[in-house]
């Protein structure tokens, strides 16, 4: 009987794919497309398909609408080779859809560490001068004020939670969450304020890692568990503290963790094998041993996070 086949929904995942559903228009913008023009973008999802990467199937979530494409990636840890791989994704699906008009390909960073890491991208011979890392709109959320997003367009006041301090006490974030509420409640439709609280709800967890879910249902006055999006928000929510969990014990075992040590965990989308592997982080007695282990575990679902974009 064949492998059964896994399609690997990009995102830093559940909630920038919901925003790019509910707001699309309003992260292009932030990314410098002309706002007259960035409105006649509308969402859906394209599938990457290359016999390399059987059995598992690439899904990108797409904006498309004045002919040129935007992909774009949300990223919310330290990946040495973001840049190589989202470059490989436009390839592909430009090849894929036989696309042969002009590509941007944007970056969101939640942390200036995150671009830090990033690697340039220089494809074939250096002399040829091909770094196509020159191409990228890359942006820092964390460079940003509330206010200099939201006048860029209202809607990315879902974006908010990124523009604070991480030192910010929980008195204050708690505020500062039902004053985001009020906006997401003015500026999203009726039928999106649910998605915005979602994504919203995702953020603060992502940006402080030790909000409960409890918590954030007092921030915001409402339950993620009522709706699934609301249950995919707070399993990646959990998710996210278990990596964090094995990348801690690993940094107080062998204080130096490779990069490439710290990407693979990040990679691991399956609770039971993230707390197995917390437990090889405490035992193994060398970074080699933890590796090996690391290599032969089959993540569930992977936490890449590319949205396309055409128009």
């Amino acid at each position: 009987m064949g492998k059964k086949k896994r399609t690997k929904q990009l995102g830093t995942d559940q909630p920038f794919l919901r925003l790019m559903g509910i707001g699309g228009p309003a992260v292009l913008k932030l990314l410098g497309i002309a706002a007259e023009e960035a409105e006649k973008y509308t969402f859906r999802s394209v599938v990457l398909k290359e016999k390399r990467m059987e059995p598992d199937t690439e899904a990108i979530p797409l904006l498309e609408g004045c002919g040129q494409r935007v992909y774009i990636e949300f990223q919310g840890y330290a990946d040495k080779f973001i840049r190589y791989r989202l470059a490989s994704r436009v390839m592909l699906a430009c090849t894929q859809d036989k696309f042969e008009e002009r590509v941007v390909a944007g970056i969101i960073y939640t942390d200036k560490a995150y671009k830090t890491a990033a690697l340039s991208v220089k494809a074939f011979r250096e002399e040829v001068g091909t770094e196509l890392d020159k191409s990228f709109q890359e942006i820092v959320l964390t460079d940003y004020t509330e206010a200099e997003l939201v006048a860029i367009d209202p809607r990315l006041i879902v974006l908010a939670p990124f523009t604070v301090s991480l030192t910010m006490d929980k008195a204050e974030l708690l505020s500062r969450s039902r004053d985001w509420k009020r906006e997401i409640n003015k500026v999203y439709s009726r039928q999106s304020v649910k998605d915005a609280l979602n994504v919203t709800g995702l953020f603060i967890i992502n940006r402080f890692r030790n909000i409960t879910r409890e918590e954030v249902i007092s921030m915001l006055d409402f339950d993620l568990r009522d709706t699934v999006a609301g249950q995919q928000i707070l399993e990646e929510g959990i998710l996210i503290q278990a990596r964090d969990m094995v990348l801690e014990a690993l940094i107080e075992r062998f204080v130096n963790v490779p990069s490439e040590i710290q990407e693979l965990v990040n990679s691991v989308g399956n609770r039971k094998a993230l707390k197995e592997l917390h437990r090889y982080a405490i035992r193994s007695p060398k970074m080699e041993d933890f590796r090996n282990i690391l290599s032969k575990v089959s993540p569930a679902s992977d936490t890449d996070n590319t949205a396309e974009v055409s128009g």
